[in-house]
């Protein structure tokens, strides 16, 4: 489950911290009287951190992962290992770094899932491999790696994966070998514990599957993935014995599980392409607790579902970053539009709460922000958005292959 981005902006090699002056922006309140209006600080420079790839809070603080020094030479160009750990505080202070390099698999230049544990947190390979590795809340590695599925006639090709109380589920494709152009990859969902013991069998939910994500809460499990061009869903409701599988028609872009809230309540984000019905963008739907879509009344056409209907521009990410927030879910994205009526088009940052009820995610009226970098600076090429939830305020992380910038966010009764 994953829209992200990126910065051009110049970049100090010392730390950052605090917040800088309140941004001005464009706020559209949300439906309720009473719902929070955003207010978002200046961006401050974290460091030197290039290509961020992923990040969480771990207690009372922040892990980023982001682009090691190591690489090797594919193709006559570098490819580079995502393996530097860096713990940040609550107001985006680089507090220290380590670069990891190749030391937790040798050559891996693929991606790792960052989950939550009882003394820190896990990372797994989510692609080419099953390797688990343990770090306290210091980001320092602790304990031998794990090998979630040992080698064998199948190989693992991609892993997504969530954390559920007492450990985190895994979908992971396989691959019978040798690799061809003819192989088809094999999905299987799991739940493991924290030490790599599965808690329940392995259940095969495809025969045919790429790109697995997961979301989990409150005892459900949603997993998304591609199937012969389609999206399809398998949904493990609290208490069933099995996940009911269906298919989503979301035109065959990649669905991106995720939790609207604590309780368990699910949906899934994609991101649309604009058609003669509907102007596309960022698209969501609830879902019941069968998995099917939440939909208004006669509405049977998901391509309709369409959340950034008021962001003012076009989805530029490929991914979606958003998190069950306060009963809710907080989607932040980033637009090519007019920021005001008169602009010439460019980067608009956005954040948007959403409400969950019984209502078609479409149909919430979004708390919502719009907001541009300071003096009409661009986002990069890549760029990558992740939101850090604390009790009293939020970051969001901005990075890119420049380096990452942290912008301090707070909802306002």
């Amino acid at each position: 489950m994953r829209f992200l981005l990126l910065l051009a902006v110049a970049l100090l090699s010392a730390c950052g911290g605090g917040a800088g002056s309140s941004s001005r922006a464009t706020v559209t309140a949300g439906a309720a009287a009473s719902s929070p209006s955003i207010s978002v600080s200046s961006p401050i420079t974290v460091g030197v951190l290039p290509a961020m790839a992923d990040a969480l809070v771990v207690g009372d603080h922040i892990v980023v992962r982001s682009r090691s020094d190591a690489f090797v030479t594919v193709n006559d160009r570098p490819v580079y290992a995502a393996t530097r750990l860096s713990v940040l505080d609550q107001q985006g202070k680089l507090l220290s770094s380590t670069d990891y390099g190749f030391t937790l698999a040798a050559g891996y230049t693929g991606e790792w899932l960052m989950m939550l544990s009882p003394d820190g947190f896990v990372m797994v390979q989510a692609s080419a491999g099953t390797r688990l590795l343990h770090f306290d809340a210091q980001a320092r590695l602790t304990g031998s790696a794990t090998d979630l599925y040992p080698a064998g006639d199948y190989a693992p090709a991609e892993n997504g994966g969530a954390v559920d109380g007492n450990g985190f589920w895994l979908a992971t494709t396989f691959s019978l070998l040798p690799v061809t152009d003819k192989t088809q990859y094999l999905l299987k969902l799991c739940k493991f514990d924290f030490n790599g013991k599965q808690l329940t069998p392995p259940f095969t939910t495809s025969t045919s599957a790429l790109h697995p994500r997961v979301a989990a809460a409150g005892g459900a499990v949603l997993a998304g993935w591609l199937e012969n061009g389609g999206a399809m869903l398998a949904m493990w409701a609290k208490g069933a014995g099995a996940p009911t599988v269906r298919s989503l028609g979301t035109g065959g872009a990649q669905p991106y599980p995720v939790a609207l809230n604590a309780a368990g309540k699910m949906g899934v984000l994609w991101n649309g392409k604009a058609t003669v019905a509907a102007a596309g963008g960022v698209m969501g739907v609830a879902l019941d607790s069968n998995g099917a879509p939440v939909l208004p009344a006669g509405r049977t056409d998901l391509t309709q579902e369409t959340l950034s209907t008021n962001w003012g521009g076009n989805a530029r990410a490929t991914e979606i970053d958003a998190h069950a927030f306060s009963g809710g879910v907080t989607i932040a994205a980033s637009v090519v539009g007019a920021f005001k009526t008169g602009d010439t088009p460019g980067d608009v940052l956005v954040l948007a709460d959403y409400a969950v009820n019984a209502s078609p995610l479409s149909a919430q009226a979004p708390v919502l922000l719009r907001f541009t970098l300071s003096s009409g600076a661009s986002l990069g090429a890549s760029p990558v958005f992740r939101q850090m939830l604390f009790a009293d305020h939020a970051l969001l992380l901005a990075g890119d292959d420049s380096g990452l910038q942290a912008f301090y966010t707070k909802r306002n009764p």
